[in-house]
Formats: structure tokens, sequence, C-alpha cells
């Protein structure tokens, strides 16, 4: 009984000091981002305006200003240009600099969005990656920025322009970090009308035949009023907000020319992207990648859901990239954060 009273203090000792130690390494490996550094950073931060141009499309080059905030940082390590989503703005995404503490920020209004957009239409990803290439074009034409990796970081709607941007010019990005991408407008619109169209009568699902005719139509200039009203019930997108131009765009195909090391992120319960298109779009995607399937409850959710573990998972990719090992690291992998299991991508 004494014996057996020894040995049960002694582990407990053992374990003390061990989770002390631990405490100590998580402390010290922590001290440059703990609550009052970030604070700091957060206080001290210069926020400036800038402004650059960009032109419409390959079809239409005429040219148009963009506004947007550039935040530099002492020694960075790098630019993040942070790509918001539709109905959003460039102080939606420069609130959230303090997920890059080591990396100088580039925030900017899409076309259409924020300040100057008389005249401009939206394109919901298809002319924006014209936005993100002048965005880069100005980082480039900066002394303090030009020299260093550039890596996107969108969302929603900013994370489709950013996709479609690399798979027009390949030099522009070291790597990636898209939050809820859809996969191309023609499926987005189909997943809608399979439900819209639907309706129960006497316990028998009927499905109206209209959804080969709008998708057939619904870029025409004489569907636009047609399809916004359907955008705006499948989504629940108030496009009203926003002069919108609906055409086709499929991020679906654009991931397959893209090589630079991306890391995905969605949630499983967004209502406007079903977890299989970003799924498909990693799938798709060639190269080294990570897919987090998070519990988030919305679309772009995974940040609101958990800020702590999103600010170290995006920092975790950051931190391959500069380990510069991609090559002898796996390199498909999927944390699903529904059943707790990393996965390897099959």
């Amino acid at each position: 009984m004494i014996l057996r009273r020894y040995i049960f203090t002694f582990f407990n000792f053992l374990f003390f000091c061990v989770s002390i130690h631990s405490s100590f390494l998580m402390i010290n490996s922590q001290e440059k981002y703990d609550l009052s550094t970030i604070k700091a950073h957060l206080t001290s931060d210069k926020i400036e305006k800038i402004s650059f141009d960009v032109i419409a499309n390959e079809s239409m080059p005429y040219s148009f200003v963009r506004y947007g905030y550039t935040l530099k940082r002492k020694d960075a390590l790098g630019t993040i240009l942070m790509c918001h989503g539709y109905l959003g703005c460039k102080q939606d995404t420069i609130a959230l600099r303090h997920l890059f503490p080591e990396y100088n920020i580039v925030a900017f209004d899409f076309r259409a969005h924020g300040d100057h957009r008389f005249g401009q239409y939206s394109t919901i990803g298809r002319d924006e990656a014209y936005d993100v290439i002048g965005a880069v074009n100005f980082i480039r034409s900066d002394d303090d920025m030009c020299n260093k990796p550039i890596i996107a970081f969108g969302y929603s709607m900013g994370a489709v322009a950013a996709i479609q941007a690399q798979s027009l010019d390949s030099s522009l990005f070291s790597a990636m970090i898209l939050d809820c991408p859809f996969d191309s407008t023609d499926a987005a619109m189909s997943r809608g009308l399979d439900t819209k169209l639907q309706f129960s009568f006497l316990g028998t699902t009927i499905t109206l035949p209209l959804k080969g005719l709008i998708l057939k139509y619904m870029y025409t200039d004489f569907a636009q009023m047609i399809t916004e009203y359907l955008f705006q019930k499948i989504t629940s997108f108030d496009s009203k907000r926003v002069a919108t131009k609906f055409v086709q765009v499929i991020p679906l195909e654009s991931i397959k020319k893209i090589t630079i090391p991306c890391f995905f992120i969605h949630c499983q319960n967004d209502t406007k992207v079903p977890v299989q298109a970003v799924q498909d779009l990693y799938d798709a995607k060639p190269g080294f990648k990570r897919l987090w399937i998070t519990q988030g409850k919305k679309h772009f959710g995974s940040y609101s859901n958990d800020p702590e573990l999103y600010w170290y998972k995006v920092n975790k990719f950051l931190k391959k990239l500069r380990d510069n090992d991609m090559t002898l690291r796996e390199q498909a992998k999927i944390c699903d954060h529904r059943t707790k299991n990393t996965l390897p991508s099959m």
C-alpha cells in the first residue's frame, strides 16, 4: 500500500514537471504573439491610403482607379494581398491584419465596391482578377515591398478573383490562402435551382422544367434581371447594393493551372457554398495543397468560429512556406474537423 502510494506520488510529480516544461515551451514559442504584443502591433500600425489603376478586362482595356490601404511592418517577411468578398470592402479585410503580424498588408476595394464605384460592375470574380493584377503591380512598384514574396489571402469572391488572376499570370503570388471560394457560377446556380424549382404535392416532389432554359440563357443581356432575382433568392445576397453583371466564372477550371502552394479553408455549415464545391477545387489543384474543413456556422464562418485556431492554422501554413521544403512534404492533406481526422488526399 505504501509502495503504491509512493509510485503514484512519483508519477504525479513527473507529470507535473512535464506539464510545467511544456507550458514554458508554449509560453516561449508564443511570447512574440501574446495579447500585449498583438495589441502593441495594432495600436502602432500606420495604415496609409493608396490608389492604383486597373483595366476593365482584356476586351475593354480602358482603366479606372481602385483605392485601398497599405500597412508596412519592419523586417516584413513578405506582403499579404487581402481580397474581400462580394458586398464587402477594404475596411473588412484590413480589420483582419492581426492574422499576419510579420507581413506587410495591402487591402483594396474591388470594382463596384467601396469608394469611387460609379459606372463599374461586379462580375463576382471574373473581371475582379484584373483588380488583383493591378494591386500586385502596385506592390511591385513599391521600393519597400517589391523584393518580397506576395501571398494572396481571399475569401468568397475575393478567393475566386485570386484564383482567376493567378491562372492568367502564374508569376503573381508565391502562395494563396483561399477561404470559401465557389467552384463555378454554373454549378452554384444549378444547385440553387434544384431547390427553388422544387415543390411537394401529395407527398411527391415535383421539379419545374425550367432549369435547363435558365442555365442556357442566364448570362445573356435580356436575362440579367431574371438572373439577378434568382441570385438574390438563392444566395440571400442583396445584389441591388452593388451593380452586378452576371457572367460565367469557372474557378474549377482555372485552379488546374495553378501550381503554387494553396491553403483552402471552408466550414461545414456554409449555406452559400457547399463543402463539396471547395473539395472539388482542392482535388483539381496540382502540387502542394492543404484543405481545412471547420465547424463554422456560416459563409466565411471559420474565422469567427475559432479566431485563435484560424490564426494558428494560417501562420502554420506560412511557416511551411518559409521553411522552403514543400517538395519534401506530403503534397496533399485534408484536416477535417467534422470527423477530427487528418487524411491524405485521395
